[in-house]
């Protein structure tokens, strides 16, 4: 069994060891629960702008007083907001209106889970290509074992296509090109994975929840833009104004095929969420994005200078893996042996000391279960009201609040769950 650097074995469906506290997907709800009360009892003690969002994530509802008037029930609704939102959801992934379908769902995660069981069968094959120190995103590894699929992971284009020449096209080609610990794949290599010679049955997906960042930051083309995709999705709220929502384009057979399960089993967007995807999608600025990663820059070279190359740009933003952050905090301390914690919980830990003391809310304190264990600085949407030292120095408390509980789990017990 594969294990990370302390010895801890990695759990393989989302790719990180667990530990004594983070055991499974009900501890880490009970952390993400508890950041979310310490969020909003700071908000009513000391207002919202006691807050400051680096999650890279807004979440907010996006809907206008004029438009709740058109929400009361179905029937208002229908007349006023159905059918408007997919003609901004081609556009947005840069789709082609005669060749493609769009669906809003409620979660990419919603996404990702009801195509790919819809489109796998027992036996297929899929080959996942992720980024170099990433991995595939739960939502995916998930659905595929469950369909009963044979997954074959890889972070090397090289690689890939070895594999491909010696064993033949896979039914599915999963591409996620920016990983949840924010490392990115050049667009050149996601090309030449996506021209690879392809079976008559080969479907290309990309799941492309980060999409956002890849237009504003790395400028590159959206989604279907990219190469010969059949399906892709992309997030109504990473680096986008939200709701969170699950933004589903493709082939017309393949989204209406997807399209009935989705409905079937609930997943579609509700009414509000519907109508604030539009309005997400419409106002959407790429120019947002560039200056949040001027900032990052300027993050990245300040904790460089104390942290080394285990701070790492990350688009616009500045991350710390959960083993790096570990290590830190060994070292500022003296201390030796194997940590009682998993990198997990140290990442945790570190977010829920700097929403604590500073009211920083990053996405290691409100993430969902299947997250990336790493410390995600983004500048989005507040960063700018912050400024560098003040983010350096908040982390630099986490860490150092993150070394006096390395081995003492009943304590950072109490700091995770409460």
């Amino acid at each position: 069994m594969a294990t990370d650097r302390f010895g801890n074995a990695i759990d393989p469906i989302v790719n990180y060891a667990r530990g004594p506290i983070l055991k499974g997907t009900d501890e880490e709800v009970t952390r993400m629960i508890k950041a979310r009360h310490m969020v909003g009892e700071r908000v009513r003690e000391k207002g919202k702008e006691s807050i400051y969002d680096l999650s890279g994530m807004n979440r907010g509802g996006g809907i206008t007083a004029e438009e709740t008037e058109h929400l009361t029930s179905h029937v208002p609704y229908f007349a006023r907001f159905e059918g408007k939102t997919e003609p901004l959801a081609l556009k947005h992934m840069g789709a082609n209106p005669d060749a493609h379908r769009a669906l809003i769902v409620n979660r990419v995660s919603a996404a990702n889970f009801i195509a790919l069981t819809t489109i796998l069968s027992p036996g297929d094959k899929v080959y996942g290509f992720a980024p170099a120190g990433g991995c595939l995103h739960p939502s995916t590894v998930r659905p595929i074992s469950m369909a009963g699929a044979e997954l074959t992971a890889f972070t090397s284009i090289d690689a890939l296509e070895k594999h491909w020449k010696e064993a033949g096209p896979p039914r599915v080609l999963l591409i996620t090109p920016i990983s949840a610990s924010k490392h990115h794949i050049p667009l050149t290599e996601v090309q030449r994975a996506l021209a690879l010679p392809r079976g008559p049955n080969t479907l290309a997906y990309m799941d492309d929840a980060h999409m956002a960042s890849r237009v504003g930051y790395w400028r590159e083309p959206r989604t279907f833009a990219v190469g010969a995709i059949d399906l892709g999705v992309c997030s109504a709220d990473k680096h986008v104004a939200g709701p969170r929502a699950g933004v589903f384009v493709g082939r017309p057979d393949l989204v209406t095929a997807i399209g009935s399960r989705v409905y079937e089993l609930g997943l579609e967007a509700q009414a509000g969420q519907y109508v604030g995807v539009a309005n997400a999608l419409r106002n959407f600025d790429p120019e947002v994005i560039r200056q949040a990663g001027v900032l990052a820059e300027q993050l990245v070279s300040v904790l460089q200078t104390q942290y080394g190359k285990r701070a790492y740009l990350g688009g616009p933003g500045v991350s710390i893996s959960g083993d790096d952050v570990l290590d830190i905090a060994r070292e500022q301390v003296g201390g030796t042996g194997k940590p009682a914690l998993a990198p997990v919980e140290a990442a945790g830990l570190v977010s829920m000391e700097m929403l604590a003391a500073d009211g920083i809310l990053t996405i290691g304190a409100v993430s969902m279960p299947g997250s990336a264990p790493v410390v995600r600085l983004m500048m989005y949407p507040d960063g700018h009201k912050l400024g560098v030292e003040r983010i350096a120095a908040s982390l630099e408390h986490g860490i150092a609040q993150l070394g006096k509980v390395l081995n003492d789990v009943d304590v950072a017990r109490e700091k995770l769950l409460g």
